[in-house]
């Protein structure tokens, strides 16, 4: 084998290599997802404590009595076999439950301001959650303010 041929050759290897690891990488799709979609799940429904409110972003919402500390959530879901609408719900539902924990054990009432808070870069929307949808992982971080509302 020539010097020649030896070179074309590695270097055909690494353009195969390099071709082949870009569609290796991992997937981390940005999708922003209806809230509602979570609320109608018969799952969210049973789960999901009435009694611990929950208010996004700027919603109006009764006065506050007393604030508790803010708190924040990230959870991850297997998205294996699964869409990443359903992926995302799953992962939203389950960062809820974790905010609705943490109010019960701080003695709070409700959640206000809750936002989308994935990488540490604030997203509020009143109707809408951000999800990060991958080849293996789904992953749904939240962030909200424990607080004891006035009862009125």
């Amino acid at each position: 084998m020539t010097l020649k041929t030896t070179l074309t050759a590695a270097a055909i290897g690494m353009v195969l290599s390099l071709g082949m690891a870009g569609s290796a990488q991992a997937r981390n799709d940005f999708l922003m997802q209806p809230l509602a979609s979570v609320f109608s799940q018969p799952e969210a429904q049973q789960k999901l404590d009435p009694s611990i409110q929950l208010f996004f972003a700027d919603q109006l919402h009764p006065d506050i009595d007393t604030r508790r500390g803010g708190y924040y959530v990230s959870h991850k879901v297997s998205s294996v076999f699964k869409s990443d609408e359903e992926a995302c719900r799953q992962a939203a539902l389950e960062s809820l439950l974790d905010l609705q924990k943490r109010a019960r054990e701080v003695g709070a009432n409700a959640i206000v301001n809750i936002i989308s808070y994935y990488d540490q870069r604030a997203n509020p929307n009143n109707d809408r959650y951000e999800c990060h949808a991958g080849n293996v992982i789904t992953e749904v971080a939240l962030k909200g303010e424990m607080v004891t509302l006035d009862k009125q």
